[in-house]
């Protein structure tokens, strides 16, 4: 690996998790000062999905490239389709049975509907930046395409855990261990196939199963 070849869009997206990760914990406690509780959460997550998660890939990849990321590669699941689709869709279990299930009969529409956008929203965003810009940046270099932002992914989630701690098991730190096996699930994928089109569908299913409309309804009604 000769560092000294990278060209600027690396050397952009090797800074990124770091800068994102501390900025953003700035950015949640700030906000969250200055706009109150919901109000600074809410602002949070609009600094990151549209700056971090939108602005940045665009500025690296074009939209043009953006839209490529969601291309069907001529093997779906690469040489391996079954162990590829396996660790592509697993993490759906976990919420599937710990929160959707335990949950959904006390889900009101609002609720439901409120879960599917914020998982679409999310899983759509973070696989653009987390996993399609460095497969697309990196294209041989499985440290730099795939672990590196990997870690970054489970990282990220410091940030809002810092005015928000997880109340799963464990904590934040449990939170950003089961992230760092999403990001891993999921950039597996991407690495087989240069395309995200199926760990975004993965991530949103996974998203929506957590229901976090719950949360995010109360969020919203109390801004």
């Amino acid at each position: 690996m000769n560092v000294s070849s990278f060209s600027w869009k690396q050397w952009t997206v090797i800074a990124a998790p770091v800068v994102l990760v501390l900025s953003m914990i700035l950015a949640f406690q700030g906000f969250t000062v200055l706009l109150g509780s919901s109000l600074g959460y809410f602002s949070g997550f609009l600094l990151y999905w549209i700056g971090w998660c939108l602005v940045l890939p665009i500025i690296i990849l074009k939209p043009r490239g953006i839209l490529e990321l969601f291309r069907e590669s001529e093997k779906p699941f690469g040489t391996r389709p079954w162990l590829t689709a396996f660790i592509t869709f697993w993490p759906i279990i976990l919420p599937l049975s710990t929160y959707f299930l335990p949950n959904i009969l006390k889900a009101s529409a609002e609720v439901i509907i409120l879960s599917i956008v914020i998982g679409v929203i999310i899983g759509v965003t973070e696989e653009i930046l987390w996993r399609g810009v460095y497969i697309k940046v990196f294209p041989e270099n499985i440290w730099l395409r795939y672990i590196y932002p990997s870690i970054g992914f489970a990282l990220w989630h410091i940030a809002p855990q810092s005015v928000r701690p997880s109340a799963v098991p464990g904590g934040a730190i449990a939170f950003v261990l089961v992230s760092l096996f999403l990001g891993l699930s999921w950039g597996y994928y991407a690495h087989k196939t240069d395309s995200i089109r199926w760990c975004t569908v993965a991530h949103v299913i996974n998203d929506s199963f957590g229901l976090a409309g719950f949360a995010w309804l109360t969020i919203l009604t109390s801004l």
